[in-house]
């Protein structure tokens, strides 16, 4: 092989890319192939190597010291830095593949680390940031303004804030000179709150008030406000959920900096997210709500091939999905009987992390001493409608035109004694996805009283969390992908890594009382009461971010080809930093198993 191919090999080998030419001319230099016949043992704790390999072809298994195989490394994978560097190694590193292997000589490979911090780095990083790497590696032909935009990179209007009993015409000459409609009051306590144009037709012209009034009798507190340092794709979710056109800029210490207009944001990504959110808004009839429902596979691809994180992506959609909900209901529901009842939405929608339309998980809470027969057609209504809009049935019939999941809350809290007490898989799973169920219109606190109630039933009841948790470890979370690429090639992505995070995180979050939903804010809560250690926190942030993010690529792509939708990924379609992107969070998941496996005693019970 010429100098210039063994340089174009390294050259996609990360992160041999950030050599300089020089280095790289260094590297190659004292780099020699090698040949190993299969089994033969390259690197032990009896065994530590002067060489760092990189494959050409073949295959090298890494085991435990219990034997089992924890990582497998195949063409253009390379190992161990760690050996290398600690001058030890725990691990055995044997030859499964007849193997053909560049070695790059230890002493030059320790100076290219001195020598170039990026290539250092990569190295000595801990496995979160060596992920992150991987992933700006393989998504920088992506990144757009929509992944890395914060707050501060787009136009902030400068604010025109005045004190809580200044006299409001004093405050819009104020506004005047600073040339804005908006009008920002600081209270003494450090809250701020806004008045804008329209709040001052509504609160002083149609109500005839005096302009000599303090400017905090009108105003609404408290002003949302964001950080400055904050992903403006964020800004926009919130700007989107709470259906306001402005919201207020802060710095790290919390001082008002100024105003992020709706109008502004929207400009900066020129996405298709508002034009849909203007459509549920305007809906009149259930064929508008329809028409604007259909809209959002194509926001998912726009923002998907523009490197938006999927965890990102997940919080808009959920915010739309939620705004179709609660403009069906409203459309479908004889306005006397809406406030007596709580639609819901439960598991992956309720956790605000559907974003392909899968299946519809959604209930009915309707209050005590009111006639739930009433609600059953419009309840059989909604779910027709949901299933024309492209939201598919769910094929455990988990929706609110189920009787089941149609009832009032002394009857749901007798179910909620059933699960717990005469405990199933059935009554796990049910349990399950009603922990994750979110209220999407008409009375939120009916869902309230009913978690209330689950809280503290659950209380000292050691062994069924026990059971609740033993899901986590229901499926299988393979240590290395070779044999998938040898095989099937096909990976079921939710059993073996999405379902064990969310079970695992559910059932830590269900003994701790917390209420959030989403899988991501759920790890955050758990590392701020100490749950989580910080450093488990954020792989578990890590991995769930990779394997979502290969999942909604492989559906995508099923949508692309026609499929049938499923949670399969291919991995003969995988690139190498996907492959090594994945091998990592399977790692993490492998640990997060026994991390839960100990913290509920799960080996005790039968």
């Amino acid at each position: 092989m010429s100098i210039q191919d063994q340089e174009a090999f390294l050259s996609n080998i990360h992160p041999f890319q950030v050599l300089t030419p020089g280095q790289m001319s260094l590297c190659i230099q004292h780099m020699d192939i090698a040949y190993y016949p299969k089994d033969t043992i390259l690197i032990s704790p009896e065994k530590i190597p002067n060489h760092f390999f990189i494959i050409i072809k073949g295959s090298v298994y890494e085991y435990s010291a219990d034997n089992v195989v924890v990582m497998d490394y195949e063409s253009e994978d390379s190992f161990d830095s760690n050996s290398l560097i600690y001058g030890k190694c725990s691990n055995t590193f044997r030859v499964n593949e007849e193997l053909i292997c560049y070695e790059i000589e230890k002493n030059t490979f320790l100076n290219l680390i001195e020598k170039n911090q990026q290539f250092k780095d990569y190295f000595l990083k801990d496995l979160v940031n060596k992920i992150q790497s991987l992933k700006d590696k393989e998504y920088t032909s992506q990144l757009s303004s929509f992944m890395i935009a914060k707050v501060e990179d787009t136009l902030i209007h400068e604010a025109c804030i005045v004190e809580e009993n200044t006299k409001l015409i004093d405050a819009i000459q104020k506004s005047m000179e600073y040339k804005t409609s908006t009008i920002i009051i600081k209270k003494a306590s450090g809250e701020y709150g806004i008045i804008t144009d329209s709040l001052l037709k509504v609160k002083v012209l149609l109500e005839g008030r005096d302009l000599d009034i303090p400017v905090e009798s009108i105003a609404i507190f408290p002003l949302l406000t964001v950080n400055n340092d904050d992903y403006l794709f964020e800004a926009l979710t919130i700007l989107i959920k709470k259906n306001i056109k402005r919201i207020g800029v802060t710095n790290s210490k919390g001082e008002m900096i100024g105003i992020l207009e709706q109008i502004d944001v929207l400009s900066h990504f020129a996405n298709h997210s508002y034009v849909v959110d203007s459509k549920i808004k305007k809906a009149k009839n259930v064929e508008d709500l329809k028409s604007a429902s259909k809209d959002l596979i194509n926001i998912i691809k726009s923002l998907h091939a523009k490197g938006v994180k999927v965890n990102h992506i997940s919080n808009l959609i959920g915010q739309l999905n939620t705004k179709v909900y609660q403009k069906l209901y409203n459309l479908v529901l004889p306005k006397e009987l809406r406030n007596d009842a709580c639609l819901i939405v439960m598991g992956s929608e309720g956790r605000n992390e559907q974003i392909i339309k899968t299946d519809q998980d959604n209930a009915l809470v309707v209050r005590d001493d009111v006639d739930v027969e009433q609600y059953r057609p419009y309840m059989q209504e909604i779910t027709k409608h949901l299933i024309d809009f492209g939201y598919p049935p769910c094929e455990g019939n988990i929706m609110v035109s189920n009787p089941f999941w149609c009832k009032n809350v002394k009857e749901y809290k007798a179910e909620t004694v059933r699960w717990i007490e005469a405990p199933d898989m059935q009554n796990y799973m049910d349990l399950a996805i009603f922990f994750d169920s979110f209220a999407v219109a008409g009375d939120k606190e009916l869902l309230i009283n009913l978690k209330d109630n689950l809280f503290n039933k659950l209380h000292d009841k050691d062994v069924f969390m026990a059971y609740f948790a033993r899901a986590t470890l229901a499926f299988d979370t393979p240590t290395t992908i070779s044999n998938f690429m040898t095989k099937t090639h096909f990976i079921d992505i939710k059993k073996a890594a999405v379902f064990p995070i969310v079970q695992g995180i559910r059932s830590l979050a269900l003994r701790e009382r917390i209420r959030e939903t989403t899988t991501v804010k759920r790890i955050k809560i758990l590392e701020e009461k100490k749950i989580l250690e910080k450093d488990k926190a954020a792989e578990l942030l890590e991995a769930f971010d990779v394997v979502n993010t290969l999942r909604l690529k492989s559906q995508l792509e099923d949508i692309q080809a026609g499929k049938k939708i499923n949670n399969e990924i291919d991995t003969h379609s995988l690139g190498k930093i996907e492959r090594d992107l994945l091998k990592d969070s399977f790692k993490i998941v492998i640990e997060f198993k026994k991390f839960i496996n100990y913290v509920f005693k799960i080996d005790k019970i039968s």
